[in-house]
């Protein structure tokens, strides 16, 4: 409301007689000061919110690659899940590599062929699964045994063959809290060799019916006799499952136990149907997708730039 002077804001008009009084000398005006103007502070205007391509894609690719092993000394076949936009938005994606497991047929081809890439579409379609890029590669010999020499080993063709290649040629977000690692059955062992003897290259790691072994692979190389002893980094994030009827049932809660005296923490599904097939785990692909990429970004506009380099791992 406004403030406005009425009659009773002024004194009364006086009505004593008047004088006549002597008119004052002036007084000195003091110069005026120059007045100074304050300066403008400067403002940093806030960053440009990041624009994306217009893309309506809800399906991704699968891509067929393959690169020359020093390890092998042969070529080395892989398949790449890209996420729907992929080439049209040109972001960096999380990713994760998951493995196969042994015998006649399992190849980079088993996974594709459980739908797991039909599984990201979905989830990604329905907005319950971020947007990453899934590397499944093919174990040629090397898969199918362990010399217990790191130099000929699946474990060293995977960390220093596979992720520089696909690090190379495909726009990945290249930190571990955003790269994981898992598989089935021997996959399964080769993931938890790889992460307990790479300790901080993945932030989770999953094993699907994975099987361990007490005798065979020498201690130095084998899940069962590592997870004494190996280091975990904190926060690292653990899945294991199976189905009630698989034969891995035996060695995987052995497993588990050992994950408890350590005070490791880690999550362990048993599922009431289902054993060591493939029919098995195509019906819990959604569920180990959604294990992996728990807590990435949902929004592609969050993930930095292909035309950057891969941010560096926080402190």
């Amino acid at each position: 409301m406004g403030y406005y002077l009425t009659p009773a804001h002024f004194p009364a008009t006086p009505t004593a007689a008047f004088t006549e009084t002597a008119t004052p000398s002036p007084s000195p005006i003091p110069p005026t000061a120059t007045s100074t103007a304050t300066p403008t502070p400067t403002v940093t205007p806030p960053p440009p919110t990041p624009t994306l391509a217009a893309c309506d894609e809800m399906e991704g690719q699968i891509v067929h690659d393959s690169f020359r092993s020093q390890i092998v000394g042969d070529d080395v076949a892989y398949r790449v899940y890209l996420p729907p936009c992929y080439a049209a938005l040109e972001r960096r994606y999380p990713y994760l590599i998951i493995m196969h497991g042994l015998g006649a047929g399992m190849d980079d081809s088993q996974w594709d062929e459980m739908g797991l890439d039909e599984a990201a579409d979905i989830g990604y379609a329905h907005g319950s699964l971020p947007p990453m890029i899934i590397v499944m590669p093919n174990g040629n010999d090397l898969h199918s045994y362990n010399p217990y020499d790191y130099d000929n080993s699946y474990e060293r063709l995977i960390v220093e063959e596979l992720m520089p290649t696909v690090e190379s040629r495909f726009c990945t977000w290249n930190e571990p809290g955003v790269r994981a690692i898992g598989g089935l059955s021997r996959g399964g062992f080769w993931a938890f060799e790889i992460m307990f003897r790479h300790p901080g290259l993945f932030s989770r790691v999953g094993g699907h019916s994975p099987a361990f072994f007490e005798e065979g692979p020498a201690p130095a190389f084998n899940p069962y006799y590592l997870v004494d002893e190996a280091e975990v980094v904190e926060g690292t994030r653990i899945y294991l499952d199976h189905g009630a009827e698989d034969w891995t049932v035996t060695t995987v809660r052995y497993f588990a136990d050992r994950l408890d005296r350590r005070g490791i923490d880690y999550t362990y599904v048993v599922n009431p149907i289902g054993d060591h097939t493939e029919a098995y785990w195509a019906s819990h692909t959604a569920d180990y997708l959604a294990f992996y990429a728990e807590g990435w970004p949902m929004d592609p506009a969050q993930l930095p730039s292909c035309h950057e380099p891969s941010p560096p791992p926080e402190e």
